[in-house]
C-alpha cells in the first residue's frame, strides 16, 4: 500500500487511517452508532471475512471502533466510537477543502485553455 504523504496546508486534517476507501465505507456504515454484527457488515459491504476483520482491527486499534462478543462467543458486533465520529467529521471536512481547491484549479486551467 502506498504511504500517505502529508502536504502542509493541503492535507491537514486528513486522517491516514481513514484514507483507504474500504475503511471509509466501514465507518460510514457504522456512523449510526448502533451495534452491527460482523456477518451483517460483511454482507452489506460485500467483503471477505479476512479483509473485513483486518480493517475492523485497524480501526479499533486507532480508537475509532468498539467491539463486543455475542453471548455465544462466536460472533462479534461493532460500532463507531465518539472519537471515530469526530475523526470522520474532521477527515471529511479536510477532503472537502482539498477537493474544492482541486476543482478550482481544474476550472481555472480549463478557462485558461479556452482563451
Amino acid at each position: 500500500m502506498a504511504r500517505f504523504v502529508r502536504v502542509k496546508g493541503f492535507t491537514d486534517g486528513i486522517d491516514p487511517v481513514l484514507v483507504p476507501p474500504v475503511r471509509m465505507l466501514i465507518v460510514a456504515t457504522l456512523v449510526d452508532q448502533q451495534w452491527h454484527e460482523f456477518a451483517a457488515l460483511r454482507a452489506s459491504l460485500r467483503l471477505s471475512p479476512p479483509v473485513l476483520s483486518k480493517q475492523l482491527t485497524t480501526l479499533r486499534a486507532a480508537g475509532y471502533l468498539d467491539t463486543r462478543p455475542s453471548s455465544d462467543g462466536r460472533r462479534s458486533s461493532w460500532r463507531i466510537t465518539d472519537c471515530g465520529i469526530d475523526q470522520l467529521a474532521m477527515h471529511l471536512a479536510s477532503w472537502e477543502r482539498l477537493m474544492s481547491l482541486a476543482s478550482s484549479a481544474v476550472r481555472s486551467a480549463r478557462t485558461n485553455n479556452q482563451q
